[in-house]
Protein backbone atom coordinates (compact mmCIF):
# COMPACT_ATOMS: atom_id res chain seq x y z
CA UNK A 1 0.00 0.00 0.00
CA UNK A 2 1.20 3.49 -0.84
CA UNK A 3 2.17 6.12 1.70
CA UNK A 4 -0.71 7.56 3.73
CA UNK A 5 -2.27 10.82 2.52
CA UNK A 6 -3.96 12.69 5.36
CA UNK A 7 -6.43 15.18 3.97
CA UNK A 8 -6.50 17.33 7.13
CA UNK A 9 -2.75 17.49 7.72
CA UNK A 10 -2.31 20.53 9.98
CA UNK A 11 1.34 21.49 10.41
CA UNK A 12 0.64 24.45 12.70
CA UNK A 13 -1.67 22.76 15.20
CA UNK A 14 0.98 22.17 17.87
CA UNK A 15 1.92 25.86 17.87
CA UNK A 16 -1.69 26.99 18.08
CA UNK A 17 -3.16 24.54 20.61
CA UNK A 18 -1.55 23.26 23.79
CA UNK A 19 -2.21 19.57 24.33
CA UNK A 20 -2.87 18.04 27.76
CA UNK A 21 -3.77 14.33 27.98
CA UNK A 22 -5.15 12.27 30.89
CA UNK A 23 -5.94 8.54 30.97
CA UNK A 24 -8.06 6.33 33.17
CA UNK A 25 -6.35 3.56 35.09
CA UNK A 26 -7.50 0.87 32.65
CA UNK A 27 -6.30 2.97 29.66
CA UNK A 28 -9.70 2.65 27.96
CA UNK A 29 -10.67 6.27 28.53
CA UNK A 30 -8.64 9.25 27.43
CA UNK A 31 -9.37 12.92 28.05
CA UNK A 32 -7.59 15.51 25.95
CA UNK A 33 -7.68 19.27 26.54
CA UNK A 34 -6.64 21.53 23.67
CA UNK A 35 -6.29 25.19 24.65
CA UNK A 36 -5.82 27.98 22.14
CA UNK A 37 -2.91 30.38 22.12
CA UNK A 38 -4.79 33.20 20.43
CA UNK A 39 -1.56 35.00 19.55
CA UNK A 40 -0.89 32.17 17.06
CA UNK A 41 -4.26 32.39 15.30
CA UNK A 42 -3.12 34.80 12.61
CA UNK A 43 -0.18 32.51 11.89
CA UNK A 44 -2.27 29.36 11.37
CA UNK A 45 -5.45 30.86 9.94
CA UNK A 46 -4.48 30.37 6.29
CA UNK A 47 -3.71 26.71 6.83
CA UNK A 48 -7.00 26.24 8.70
CA UNK A 49 -8.95 27.98 5.90
CA UNK A 50 -7.38 25.68 3.33
CA UNK A 51 -8.29 22.56 5.32
CA UNK A 52 -11.90 23.72 5.64
CA UNK A 53 -12.13 24.54 1.94
CA UNK A 54 -10.68 21.16 1.03
CA UNK A 55 -13.19 19.36 3.26
CA UNK A 56 -16.08 20.97 1.36
CA UNK A 57 -14.65 20.52 -2.13
CA UNK A 58 -16.36 17.17 -2.70
CA UNK A 59 -19.78 18.76 -2.16
CA UNK A 60 -18.88 21.50 -4.66
CA UNK A 61 -17.65 18.87 -7.11
CA UNK A 62 -20.98 17.02 -6.82
CA UNK A 63 -22.95 20.18 -7.64
CA UNK A 64 -20.74 20.96 -10.61
CA UNK A 65 -21.04 17.39 -11.85
CA UNK A 66 -24.85 17.59 -11.68
CA UNK A 67 -24.70 20.74 -13.80
CA UNK A 68 -22.69 18.99 -16.51
CA UNK A 69 -19.22 19.76 -17.77
CA UNK A 70 -19.34 23.56 -17.83
CA UNK A 71 -15.68 23.62 -18.84
CA UNK A 72 -16.20 21.93 -22.21
CA UNK A 73 -14.40 23.94 -24.93
CA UNK A 74 -17.31 23.93 -27.38
CA UNK A 75 -21.07 23.79 -27.36
CA UNK A 76 -23.75 25.65 -25.46
CA UNK A 77 -23.61 25.54 -21.69
CA UNK A 78 -24.06 27.66 -18.62
CA UNK A 79 -20.88 29.20 -17.31
CA UNK A 80 -22.33 29.89 -13.86
CA UNK A 81 -20.92 27.85 -11.00
CA UNK A 82 -23.73 25.89 -9.29
CA UNK A 83 -21.62 25.69 -6.13
CA UNK A 84 -21.56 29.46 -5.63
CA UNK A 85 -22.65 30.28 -2.09
CA UNK A 86 -21.75 26.87 -0.69
CA UNK A 87 -21.22 26.77 2.21
CA UNK A 88 -20.53 30.42 3.07
CA UNK A 89 -24.12 31.50 2.38
CA UNK A 90 -25.65 28.99 4.77
CA UNK A 91 -26.77 29.89 8.28
CA UNK A 92 -23.99 30.51 10.79
CA UNK A 93 -25.17 27.60 12.95
CA UNK A 94 -24.82 25.24 9.98
CA UNK A 95 -21.32 26.48 9.26
CA UNK A 96 -20.45 26.16 12.94
CA UNK A 97 -21.61 22.55 12.87
CA UNK A 98 -19.57 21.89 9.71
CA UNK A 99 -16.54 23.42 11.37
CA UNK A 100 -16.99 21.07 14.33
CA UNK A 101 -17.14 18.04 12.02
CA UNK A 102 -14.00 19.13 10.18
CA UNK A 103 -12.16 19.81 13.41
CA UNK A 104 -12.93 16.31 14.65
CA UNK A 105 -11.22 15.09 11.48
CA UNK A 106 -8.24 17.33 12.20
CA UNK A 107 -8.03 15.86 15.69
CA UNK A 108 -8.35 12.31 14.36
CA UNK A 109 -5.56 12.66 11.79
CA UNK A 110 -3.09 14.94 13.55
CA UNK A 111 -3.07 13.56 17.11
CA UNK A 112 -2.24 10.04 18.25
CA UNK A 113 -5.18 8.12 19.68
CA UNK A 114 -4.92 4.91 21.71
CA UNK A 115 -1.24 4.60 20.88
CA UNK A 116 -1.73 4.93 17.11
CA UNK A 117 -0.91 7.94 14.92
CA UNK A 118 -1.96 6.50 11.53
CA UNK A 119 -5.69 7.28 11.72
CA UNK A 120 -6.98 8.47 8.34
CA UNK A 121 -10.12 10.31 7.21
CA UNK A 122 -10.81 9.15 3.64
CA UNK A 123 -13.59 11.67 2.92
CA UNK A 124 -16.05 14.08 4.51
CA UNK A 125 -19.78 13.46 4.15
CA UNK A 126 -21.10 16.97 3.51
CA UNK A 127 -22.55 16.11 0.07
CA UNK A 128 -25.27 14.12 1.85
CA UNK A 129 -26.70 17.06 3.82
CA UNK A 130 -29.78 17.20 1.58
CA UNK A 131 -31.81 19.79 3.50
CA UNK A 132 -28.98 22.31 3.21
CA UNK A 133 -28.63 21.88 -0.55
CA UNK A 134 -32.38 22.30 -0.92
CA UNK A 135 -32.15 25.43 1.22
CA UNK A 136 -29.21 26.74 -0.83
CA UNK A 137 -31.23 26.34 -4.03
CA UNK A 138 -34.07 28.25 -2.37
CA UNK A 139 -31.68 31.02 -1.28
CA UNK A 140 -30.17 31.33 -4.75
CA UNK A 141 -33.62 31.80 -6.27
CA UNK A 142 -35.10 34.12 -3.65
CA UNK A 143 -32.11 36.04 -2.22
CA UNK A 144 -33.56 35.53 1.27
CA UNK A 145 -31.47 35.20 4.44
CA UNK A 146 -30.36 31.68 5.38
CA UNK A 147 -32.19 29.98 8.22
CA UNK A 148 -31.08 27.22 10.54
CA UNK A 149 -31.73 23.76 9.09
CA UNK A 150 -31.73 20.30 10.69
CA UNK A 151 -28.32 18.68 10.98
CA UNK A 152 -27.14 15.82 8.82
CA UNK A 153 -27.93 12.35 10.13
CA UNK A 154 -25.34 9.59 10.46
CA UNK A 155 -21.71 9.89 11.48
CA UNK A 156 -20.15 13.34 11.91
CA UNK A 157 -16.71 12.16 10.83
CA UNK A 158 -15.02 8.79 10.39
CA UNK A 159 -11.36 7.84 10.64
CA UNK A 160 -9.87 4.41 10.08
CA UNK A 161 -6.71 2.53 10.94
CA UNK A 162 -5.31 0.24 8.23
CA UNK A 163 -2.53 -2.32 8.39
CA UNK A 164 0.30 -2.59 5.86
CA UNK A 165 -1.95 -4.61 3.50
CA UNK A 166 -4.64 -1.93 3.50
CA UNK A 167 -7.04 -3.90 5.70
CA UNK A 168 -9.06 -1.75 8.11
CA UNK A 169 -8.34 -2.92 11.64
CA UNK A 170 -10.09 -0.14 13.56
CA UNK A 171 -12.69 2.59 13.11
CA UNK A 172 -12.74 5.89 14.98
CA UNK A 173 -16.32 7.18 15.06
CA UNK A 174 -16.25 10.91 15.80
CA UNK A 175 -19.17 12.76 17.36
CA UNK A 176 -18.59 16.50 17.05
CA UNK A 177 -20.06 19.53 18.79
CA UNK A 178 -19.14 23.19 18.33
CA UNK A 179 -20.66 25.96 20.43
CA UNK A 180 -19.94 29.51 21.51
CA UNK A 181 -21.38 28.86 24.99
CA UNK A 182 -21.12 25.82 27.22
CA UNK A 183 -24.06 23.40 27.31
CA UNK A 184 -23.98 20.40 29.64
CA UNK A 185 -26.82 18.74 27.72
CA UNK A 186 -24.82 18.97 24.49
CA UNK A 187 -21.98 16.97 26.04
CA UNK A 188 -24.43 14.39 27.38
CA UNK A 189 -26.13 14.09 24.00
CA UNK A 190 -22.82 13.52 22.25
CA UNK A 191 -21.82 10.74 24.64
CA UNK A 192 -25.22 9.09 24.33
CA UNK A 193 -25.02 9.04 20.54
CA UNK A 194 -21.47 7.67 20.66
CA UNK A 195 -22.79 4.76 22.74
CA UNK A 196 -24.85 3.30 19.91
CA UNK A 197 -24.19 -0.45 19.70
CA UNK A 198 -23.30 -0.96 16.02
CA UNK A 199 -19.66 -1.93 15.47
CA UNK A 200 -19.34 -0.81 11.85
CA UNK A 201 -19.95 2.87 11.06
CA UNK A 202 -23.30 3.42 9.35
CA UNK A 203 -21.87 5.75 6.70
CA UNK A 204 -19.40 3.34 5.10
CA UNK A 205 -21.60 3.03 1.94
CA UNK A 206 -21.72 6.82 1.66
CA UNK A 207 -17.93 7.14 1.83
CA UNK A 208 -17.63 4.44 -0.85
CA UNK A 209 -20.05 6.42 -3.02
CA UNK A 210 -17.96 9.59 -2.64
CA UNK A 211 -14.65 7.91 -3.42
CA UNK A 212 -16.20 6.11 -6.38
CA UNK A 213 -16.48 9.46 -8.14
CA UNK A 214 -12.71 9.89 -8.20
CA UNK A 215 -10.42 7.98 -10.54
CA UNK A 216 -7.14 7.89 -8.64
CA UNK A 217 -5.16 5.25 -6.70
CA UNK A 218 -5.88 6.87 -3.32
CA UNK A 219 -9.65 6.59 -3.78
CA UNK A 220 -9.51 3.11 -5.34
CA UNK A 221 -7.49 1.70 -2.45
CA UNK A 222 -9.96 3.14 0.04
CA UNK A 223 -12.97 1.75 -1.82
CA UNK A 224 -11.45 -1.74 -1.70
CA UNK A 225 -10.67 -1.46 2.01
CA UNK A 226 -14.09 -0.08 2.92
CA UNK A 227 -15.98 -2.69 0.91
CA UNK A 228 -14.26 -5.48 2.80
CA UNK A 229 -15.20 -3.90 6.14
CA UNK A 230 -18.76 -3.20 4.99
CA UNK A 231 -19.66 -6.52 3.34
CA UNK A 232 -17.60 -9.17 5.10
CA UNK A 233 -17.84 -10.60 8.57
CA UNK A 234 -16.13 -8.53 11.24
CA UNK A 235 -12.59 -9.78 11.81
CA UNK A 236 -11.73 -10.79 15.35
CA UNK A 237 -8.94 -8.21 15.39
CA UNK A 238 -11.19 -5.34 14.26
CA UNK A 239 -12.20 -2.71 16.81
CA UNK A 240 -14.50 0.28 16.92
CA UNK A 241 -13.25 3.21 18.99
CA UNK A 242 -15.14 6.41 19.79
CA UNK A 243 -14.13 10.06 19.90
CA UNK A 244 -16.05 13.03 21.30
CA UNK A 245 -14.96 16.45 20.02
CA UNK A 246 -16.34 19.42 21.97
CA UNK A 247 -15.36 22.91 20.80
CA UNK A 248 -16.43 25.57 23.26
CA UNK A 249 -15.91 29.33 23.36
CA UNK A 250 -16.87 29.58 27.03
CA UNK A 251 -14.06 28.43 29.29
CA UNK A 252 -14.59 26.83 32.72
CA UNK A 253 -13.67 28.77 35.87
CA UNK A 254 -14.03 26.43 38.83
CA UNK A 255 -12.47 23.44 37.11
CA UNK A 256 -9.98 23.30 34.24
CA UNK A 257 -12.31 21.18 32.05
CA UNK A 258 -15.97 20.74 31.24
CA UNK A 259 -15.64 16.98 30.76
CA UNK A 260 -14.26 14.65 33.41
CA UNK A 261 -10.59 13.81 32.78
CA UNK A 262 -10.82 10.68 34.97
CA UNK A 263 -13.78 8.62 33.79
CA UNK A 264 -16.25 8.44 30.89
CA UNK A 265 -19.44 10.48 30.98
CA UNK A 266 -22.38 8.69 32.57
CA UNK A 267 -24.24 8.78 29.25
CA UNK A 268 -21.51 6.75 27.56
CA UNK A 269 -22.47 3.10 28.07
CA UNK A 270 -20.82 1.31 25.14
CA UNK A 271 -17.73 0.09 27.00
CA UNK A 272 -15.48 0.67 23.99
CA UNK A 273 -12.28 2.68 24.07
CA UNK A 274 -13.27 6.34 24.21
CA UNK A 275 -11.43 9.63 23.86
CA UNK A 276 -13.14 12.87 24.88
CA UNK A 277 -11.49 15.97 23.44
CA UNK A 278 -12.50 19.44 24.50
CA UNK A 279 -11.11 22.39 22.60
CA UNK A 280 -11.14 25.78 24.29
CA UNK A 281 -11.15 28.48 21.62
CA UNK A 282 -11.72 32.22 21.81
CA UNK A 283 -14.55 33.90 19.90
CA UNK A 284 -15.70 30.75 18.16
CA UNK A 285 -18.29 32.49 16.02
CA UNK A 286 -15.72 34.97 14.70
CA UNK A 287 -13.31 32.15 13.90
CA UNK A 288 -15.97 30.21 11.99
CA UNK A 289 -16.94 33.35 10.09
CA UNK A 290 -13.30 33.92 9.19
CA UNK A 291 -12.63 30.45 7.82
CA UNK A 292 -15.83 30.48 5.74
CA UNK A 293 -15.61 34.00 4.35
CA UNK A 294 -11.92 34.71 3.77
CA UNK A 295 -9.69 33.47 0.99
CA UNK A 296 -6.31 32.27 2.15
CA UNK A 297 -3.58 34.80 1.64
CA UNK A 298 -0.23 33.76 0.15
CA UNK A 299 1.54 34.46 3.44
CA UNK A 300 3.32 31.27 4.56
CA UNK A 301 2.29 29.86 7.92
CA UNK A 302 4.66 26.98 8.59
CA UNK A 303 8.43 26.93 8.33
CA UNK A 304 10.29 23.69 7.78
CA UNK A 305 14.02 24.25 7.77
CA UNK A 306 14.70 26.76 4.98
CA UNK A 307 11.65 25.68 3.03
CA UNK A 308 8.24 27.18 3.74
CA UNK A 309 5.26 24.95 3.14
CA UNK A 310 1.69 26.11 2.60
CA UNK A 311 -1.24 25.22 0.41
CA UNK A 312 -2.09 27.18 -2.77
CA UNK A 313 -4.69 29.91 -2.79
CA UNK A 314 -7.12 29.13 -5.61
CA UNK A 315 -10.81 29.88 -5.37
CA UNK A 316 -11.74 27.20 -7.90
CA UNK A 317 -9.62 24.32 -6.70
CA UNK A 318 -9.92 22.59 -3.33
CA UNK A 319 -7.73 25.39 -1.95
CA UNK A 320 -6.07 22.85 0.22
CA UNK A 321 -3.38 21.21 -1.83
CA UNK A 322 0.04 21.62 -0.27
CA UNK A 323 2.28 24.22 -1.90
CA UNK A 324 6.02 24.10 -1.50
CA UNK A 325 7.56 27.55 -1.71
CA UNK A 326 11.27 27.99 -1.48
CA UNK A 327 12.62 31.11 0.21
CA UNK A 328 15.66 33.00 -1.12
CA UNK A 329 15.93 30.61 -4.07
CA UNK A 330 17.59 27.89 -2.03
CA UNK A 331 16.14 25.20 -4.30
CA UNK A 332 18.93 24.89 -6.84
CA UNK A 333 20.77 22.02 -8.47
CA UNK A 334 23.00 21.66 -5.43
CA UNK A 335 20.07 21.55 -2.98
CA UNK A 336 20.48 19.39 0.08
CA UNK A 337 18.42 16.27 0.68
CA UNK A 338 14.87 17.46 1.52
CA UNK A 339 13.24 16.38 4.77
CA UNK A 340 10.65 13.58 4.79
CA UNK A 341 7.91 16.07 5.55
CA UNK A 342 8.80 18.23 2.57
CA UNK A 343 8.90 15.13 0.33
CA UNK A 344 5.41 14.13 1.49
CA UNK A 345 4.09 17.62 0.84
CA UNK A 346 5.68 17.64 -2.61
CA UNK A 347 3.95 14.34 -3.43
CA UNK A 348 0.61 15.70 -2.24
CA UNK A 349 0.96 18.77 -4.44
CA UNK A 350 1.87 16.69 -7.47
CA UNK A 351 -1.04 14.32 -6.85
CA UNK A 352 -3.45 17.25 -6.64
CA UNK A 353 -2.25 19.23 -9.67
CA UNK A 354 -0.87 16.43 -11.87
CA UNK A 355 -3.27 13.58 -11.16
CA UNK A 356 -5.28 11.54 -13.64
CA UNK A 357 -7.96 14.23 -13.91
CA UNK A 358 -7.62 17.97 -14.32
CA UNK A 359 -8.57 20.24 -11.45
CA UNK A 360 -11.45 22.63 -12.28
CA UNK A 361 -9.03 25.56 -12.54
CA UNK A 362 -6.65 23.76 -14.91
CA UNK A 363 -9.57 22.40 -16.96
CA UNK A 364 -10.81 25.97 -17.29
CA UNK A 365 -7.41 27.02 -18.68
CA UNK A 366 -7.49 24.16 -21.19
CA UNK A 367 -11.00 25.20 -22.24
CA UNK A 368 -9.92 28.82 -22.67
CA UNK A 369 -6.84 27.81 -24.69
CA UNK A 370 -8.84 25.47 -26.92
CA UNK A 371 -11.45 28.10 -27.71
CA UNK A 372 -8.89 30.80 -28.50
CA UNK A 373 -6.79 28.45 -30.62
CA UNK A 374 -9.88 27.60 -32.68
CA UNK A 375 -10.49 31.30 -33.32
CA UNK A 376 -13.55 31.49 -31.08
CA UNK A 377 -14.43 33.66 -28.13
CA UNK A 378 -12.97 32.88 -24.76
CA UNK A 379 -14.95 31.94 -21.68
CA UNK A 380 -16.97 34.87 -20.39
CA UNK A 381 -16.08 33.79 -16.86
CA UNK A 382 -12.33 33.92 -17.49
CA UNK A 383 -10.48 36.32 -15.18
CA UNK A 384 -7.35 38.16 -16.26
CA UNK A 385 -5.43 37.01 -13.20
CA UNK A 386 -6.09 33.30 -13.85
CA UNK A 387 -3.25 33.00 -16.34
CA UNK A 388 -0.83 34.20 -13.67
CA UNK A 389 -2.29 31.75 -11.14
CA UNK A 390 -1.82 28.82 -13.53
CA UNK A 391 1.71 30.03 -14.28
CA UNK A 392 2.38 29.83 -10.54
CA UNK A 393 0.95 26.29 -10.53
CA UNK A 394 3.43 25.31 -13.24
CA UNK A 395 6.35 26.74 -11.26
CA UNK A 396 5.21 24.91 -8.12
CA UNK A 397 5.07 21.65 -10.06
CA UNK A 398 8.61 22.18 -11.31
CA UNK A 399 9.83 22.85 -7.77
CA UNK A 400 8.14 19.71 -6.42
CA UNK A 401 9.49 17.66 -9.33
CA UNK A 402 13.04 18.70 -8.38
CA UNK A 403 12.34 17.75 -4.75
CA UNK A 404 10.98 14.35 -5.74
CA UNK A 405 13.86 13.68 -8.14
CA UNK A 406 16.35 14.56 -5.40
CA UNK A 407 14.55 12.09 -3.13
CA UNK A 408 14.78 9.33 -5.75
CA UNK A 409 11.06 9.29 -6.60
CA UNK A 410 10.71 8.23 -10.25
CA UNK A 411 7.23 9.78 -10.44
CA UNK A 412 8.75 13.28 -10.52
CA UNK A 413 8.28 13.27 -14.29
CA UNK A 414 4.48 13.41 -13.92
CA UNK A 415 4.67 16.83 -12.31
CA UNK A 416 7.13 18.09 -14.91
CA UNK A 417 4.85 16.87 -17.70
CA UNK A 418 1.82 18.68 -16.26
CA UNK A 419 3.92 21.83 -15.90
CA UNK A 420 4.79 21.55 -19.59
CA UNK A 421 1.11 21.21 -20.47
CA UNK A 422 0.27 24.30 -18.44
CA UNK A 423 2.99 26.28 -20.19
CA UNK A 424 1.72 25.11 -23.58
CA UNK A 425 -1.87 26.14 -22.81
CA UNK A 426 -0.64 29.50 -21.50
CA UNK A 427 1.40 30.20 -24.65
CA UNK A 428 -1.50 31.58 -26.70
CA UNK A 429 -0.85 35.30 -27.36
CA UNK A 430 -4.10 36.34 -25.69
CA UNK A 431 -3.07 34.48 -22.55
CA UNK A 432 0.51 35.74 -22.70
CA UNK A 433 0.29 39.51 -23.29
CA UNK A 434 3.76 40.05 -21.80
CA UNK A 435 5.27 37.79 -24.50
CA UNK A 436 7.06 35.57 -21.99
CA UNK A 437 9.11 32.67 -23.46
CA UNK A 438 6.43 30.21 -22.37
CA UNK A 439 6.75 27.93 -25.42
CA UNK A 440 10.43 27.44 -24.65
CA UNK A 441 9.55 26.58 -21.04
CA UNK A 442 6.97 24.06 -22.28
CA UNK A 443 9.55 22.44 -24.52
CA UNK A 444 12.10 22.38 -21.70
CA UNK A 445 9.67 20.63 -19.38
Amino acid sequence: MKERQKITRFNGISKWLSNSVSESEDKRYTHRLLTEDKSQRDIIINELILIVQKAHEDARYRLRKLAGNSLAPFGGFSESDPSDGYPERLNTISRQSYFGDIFSGIIAENLAHFGQDDWEVPAFLFRFHLVEFQHLEFLNQTEEIAKKRPGRTGDDCLAFLRNSEGVIIASLVCEAKCTTNHYTKMIAKAHKKASEPHIKPVDIPQIIEILGDYDDPFSSEWVDSLRVLWLEKVDINYERCDLISYICGEHPVRNPTWISPKKPHEQYTAGRRLEAVEIHLHEVENLVTSVYSQAASPTPSVNISTQTVQQPDDSEVAKANCDVIVEDEVLQNEMTQPSNEVIVLAKELQNSLAGTRLTPAIAKLYSQHTRLRAGGKGLTGWREDEAGERLNDAMRLIETAFIQREAGDTNWRNGMLRAGELFEWLSHPQLNPDILPIRLLAAAC
